[in-house]
């Protein structure tokens, strides 16, 4: 059993994983159905190690072993990491294809039986991307840029591309689809097997940005081709090859951006975007057309919000998620154009979890009037209505067999953490697959937080959660918690509320904390999201501002003595809200803050913010360097020097300008971090500067 948190200690901050984060992870069912596969860390180790429960049996075990706590030595494997927001080492990759299974070690890439015995694969050591056949007799992989082919059996390795070279790649998706977009794949290999759709990527016309490492070792530079907001984007272009090599035939493109890429038994279909990420459709790519039809199309104002929702029915219909209702719902389109909706007005639909097309039974993960909290519902396409199948008020996530007939649920709340069940749809016996009796947030000293509602002028409800000190009478000093921009949601009922031990051990040292979901958040919909339509930097601090009021006229706040702190977006709130509400915040610690939107990427930004030609205004207004005559309070920043998604640039044009303006500052960087901190002592040194400065300034 775990030590007990009281007090939180710095060490316990930097140390990774949190308490009560043992759970399986990357769940994924045996082709057959007979087992379930999944990574799980090590008790308080970040090394993760490969299960396979065995469904019979009702019994897991380890099938690869983690070696070590060593992090990947390849760039390409560090920055896939980066973009996956990966901290767990070991077992970081597998996929599974019939009987035969692929895993990804530390810098190994192992292969064999699922229930045999696993060798290295040595052609695939510095393989990018790979994935199994559907057969499972072969994998396809990117090296050194060019898309490849390995026999498993034999051996052979079939070269598909030649052209590779610095800036131009085949089978690897871009930048902006990683990071943006949420697509990590470059290719994709038919049902069968004999072709296989990959993206070809040219970034040798966009300009390479330069990052100097200098923190370890003789000096080196990193480069990247980074598209920022206005500038031309990577080329890509869609072919498809035989898998067997072959001549490439080019698809004709039908916008800026692939969004996703998926095999039907009618062809392959493309769903593509304009720029401005308004105007969605997909398109079929029948054999031997190289134009494309238009199956399915959507205008979505002010910004389309990609999702994995689409099926395509064998009658020609298409299941598909949408927000033209200004909250996400599902729909089903005919062969002949036809569309209903298959969900409830009002029910927020988040996830397609499961689908069985002979049946018309769905399952999904979505919430009716609490989004703070997450459901598994089945439901059909005569929208009959939705069955709430989970019962625990937290966050419900389920994964489903292929043939329908079971799942796994993993199911948090703030009070414990995430438990893993094996169930079956029938209504059979449910069995227990990882759960730790006894460890929840009272065992561990841990007080889960109150959840809030803060009512705004207009009538609309926030969500929001409180950190109260133990038997201390308010008004208090209060830190606000911030990330505040569009696609993520800060407040929801799991347990990573309760174990985001920076916010607990500010409570446990007198200090009220608080976490508030503003306009411009996601999780409820398109319709909250859009006040943040082309105004950064307005709604979202609006929004935190009517939060600590709230708490101020209730008595619960020190109006004298608030603080701020967040990291990336949240960086940029710390800033905005020190320099744009000068007398509401006092002192704010901004992590890795975007100063500058003209000086981020390209897909994020102009989805929001448009550019600068036909939003000038905006991004005026945006820009934390436009304000900076208005801060008064303390401010202390932190930046990783070697950050590939948030550039150094932003903090060091904002010293720049704080020094030409004689504004005090503290700074703390990281020579050799980069977006997201990696290393024990570095996450200490971060969260020891941040704490301590808060609490010495608020």
């Amino acid at each position: 059993m775990q030590r007990r948190f009281d007090p939180v200690t710095l060490d316990d901050i930097a140390q990774l994983p949190p308490p009560g984060w043992g759970n399986p992870g990357s769940l994924r069912f045996l082709p057959d159905g007979s087992g379930v596969l999944y990574v799980q860390p090590r008790q308080g180790e970040l090394a993760q190690d490969l299960w396979l429960y065995e469904i019979p049996r009702r019994e897991g075990r380890v099938v690869v072993a983690a070696q070590g706590q060593s992090q990947p030595t390849s760039l390409a494997e560090q920055l896939r990491r980066e973009r996956m927001r990966q901290a767990y080492v070991g077992v970081t990759f597998f996929d599974v294809a019939q009987d035969t299974l692929l895993v990804r070690r530390g810098d190994e890439m192992l292969a064999g039986p699922v229930r045999g015995t696993l060798e290295a694969i040595p052609a695939l050591a510095h393989a990018e991307a790979p994935r199994l056949f559907p057969d499972g007799r072969k994998v396809a992989y990117v090296e050194e840029g060019n898309l490849k082919v390995l026999d498993l059996g034999s051996g052979a390795v079939t070269q598909l591309t030649q052209q590779a070279e610095p800036g131009l790649s085949f089978g690897l998706a871009e930048y902006a689809a990683q990071e943006e977009l949420d697509r990590d794949e470059g290719f994709w290999v038919s049902p069968g097997g004999e072709q296989i759709a990959f993206c070809r990527v040219d970034e040798r016309h966009i300009p390479l940005y330069t990052i100097v490492h200098q923190g370890s070792g003789d000096p080196w530079l990193e480069e990247h081709h980074y598209a920022f907001v206005g500038q031309e984007n990577a080329k890509v272009a869609l072919g498809v090859v035989p898998a067997a090599g072959g001549e490439i035939a080019w698809l004709e493109g039908h916008g800026e951006y692939i969004l996703r890429v998926a095999w039907t038994g009618r062809g392959l279909m493309v769903l593509w975007c304009d720029r401005e990420q308004q105007h969605a459709h997909w398109r079929l790519y029948r054999e031997g057309d190289r134009v494309g039809e238009i199956l399915w199309q959507e205008e979505s104002l002010p910004w389309f919000n990609v999702n994995d929702a689409t099926r395509f029915l064998d009658d020609g219909s298409i299941l598909f998620r949408s927000e033209r209702d200004g909250y996400q719902r599902l729909y089903l389109q005919s062969a002949q154009g036809e569309t209903k909706a298959v969900t409830p007005e009002g029910h927020l639909m988040y996830e397609l979890l499961d689908f069985d097309q002979n049946t018309g039974v769905f399952r999904c993960m979505g919430s009716a009037e609490d989004p703070t909290v997450r459901h598994v519902y089945e439901g059909g396409l005569d929208a009959r209505g939705l069955t709430r199948l989970t019962a625990e008020e937290g966050v419900n996530h389920a994964v489903f067999s292929p043939d329908h007939r079971r799942y796994v649920l993993q199911v948090t709340t703030p009070q414990h953490p995430v438990r893993t069940s094996l169930h079956d749809t029938a209504g059979d016996a449910d069995v227990s697959i990882h759960d730790v009796p006894g460890l929840d947030a009272e065992a561990l000293g841990l007080r889960p937080p109150e959840f809030i509602d803060v009512t705004r002028p207009d009538g609309l409800v926030l969500h929001g959660a409180l950190y109260r000190p133990e038997g201390v009478e308010g008004p208090l000093p209060l830190i606000v918690s911030v990330y505040g921009g569009a696609h993520a949601q800060m407040v929801v009922k799991s347990w990573d509320m309760t174990t985001d031990l920076r916010v607990q051990y500010l409570a446990q040292r007198g200090y009220l904390v608080l976490k508030l979901d503003g306009r411009g958040s996601s999780g409820r919909g398109l319709a909250f999201e859009a006040p943040l339509d082309r105004s950064f930097g307005t709604v979202e601090l609006e929004d935190q501002v009517i939060g600590v009021k709230a708490l101020v006229d209730q008595g619960l706040a020190d109006p004298g003595r608030v603080g701020i702190f967040g990291w990336s977006y949240g960086g940029y709130m710390t800033l905005t809200a020190l320099t744009k509400a000068p007398d509401v915040f006092k002192a704010g610690v901004a992590g890795a803050p975007v100063t500058d939107f003209r000086w981020y990427d390209t897909a994020y930004t102009e989805r929001y913010m448009g550019t600068d030609a036909d939003n000038h205004e905006g991004y005026e207004e945006a820009s934390v360097l436009e304000h900076l005559e208005g801060l008064k309070g303390d401010l202390l920043i932190v930046h990783g020097m070697v950050d590939e998604n948030v550039h150094f640039r932003h903090t060091a044009r904002l010293l720049a300008r704080l020094i030409e303006l004689r504004k005090p500052f503290d700074i703390a960087t990281l020579p050799e971090s980069r977006h997201m901190v990696r290393g024990f002592e570095q996450r200490r040194f971060v969260w020891e500067r941040t704490l301590e400065f808060l609490r010495e300034k608020v």
